[in-house]
């Protein structure tokens, strides 16, 4: 005679893992939406009023605001890993890095709350610089120096200008510069600091521009 084993997981406890992971994340989008809005100066009663929730269920999930705060922190930069994390493998740094530029600059036009959160959470700034897409276009720096595609020395405050340039841009475009015409020229005017001949740097920043949007609409 057979014993069936029993499952550990019952439909409703499943459901019950969405639904809290559903209402999890509707106070992170809300937190996200004010935060991105208005900076810092918001309160639990706005959070849940925005995302339709009744104020004892936010403490279900966070002990207080500074704890959702803390916790969206690590929620954007993944969110914005996924998007910037498409890979590009052509073996020429310089392309690589034309490309990845766009996409983060496309990535905030396209979600403009998610980049307005990631400038203002020093955090958020940290875990991509050292951990997520921008740590890999920091290697593409060093790697087309090597190269020989970028003549500029490769040092701290290079990158640093560099990878403060790309966040002020978005910044912008987050805030309403919608033009094609401008992520050319950023990336086009990067390019050209680190070396790259006028004439390419604009082919280059044309073409990792074009790429940057087909890619995202596919995804």
């Amino acid at each position: 005679m057979s014993t069936a084993v029993a499952s550990n997981t019952s439909p409703s406890v499943t459901r019950g893992h969405k639904k809290k992971a559903r209402t999890r994340q509707a106070l992170l989008d809300a937190a996200t939406e004010l935060l991105s809005e208005r900076g810092e100066v918001f309160g639990v009663a706005e959070v849940v009023q925005t995302a339709g929730l009744s104020h004892g269920t936010f403490y279900n999930y966070f002990l207080s605001r500074e704890e959702l705060i803390e916790a969206l922190a690590p929620h954007v930069a993944e969110r914005l890993a996924e998007r910037l994390a498409l890979e590009t493998k052509d073996p020429d740094p310089a392309v690589r890095f034309a490309c990845i530029s766009a996409r983060a600059l496309t990535v905030a036009l396209r979600e403009p709350a998610t980049i307005r959160v990631a400038v203002r959470l020093d955090r958020v700034r940290r875990e991509l610089l050292m951990q997520g897409p921008l740590a890999h276009l920091a290697r593409d720096l060093r790697a087309g120096h090597r190269a020989g595609r970028f003549t500029q020395p490769m040092d701290d405050g290079t990158i640093d200008v560099v990878l403060g340039s790309l966040l002020l841009a978005a910044r912008r475009i987050a805030d309403g510069q919608v033009d094609v015409a401008y992520r050319r020229s950023v990336l086009r005017r990067l390019l050209m600091a680190l070396g790259i001949p006028s004439t390419e740097a604009q082919q280059l920043a044309a073409h990792a521009t074009k790429i940057a949007g087909e890619s995202l609409e596919s995804h």
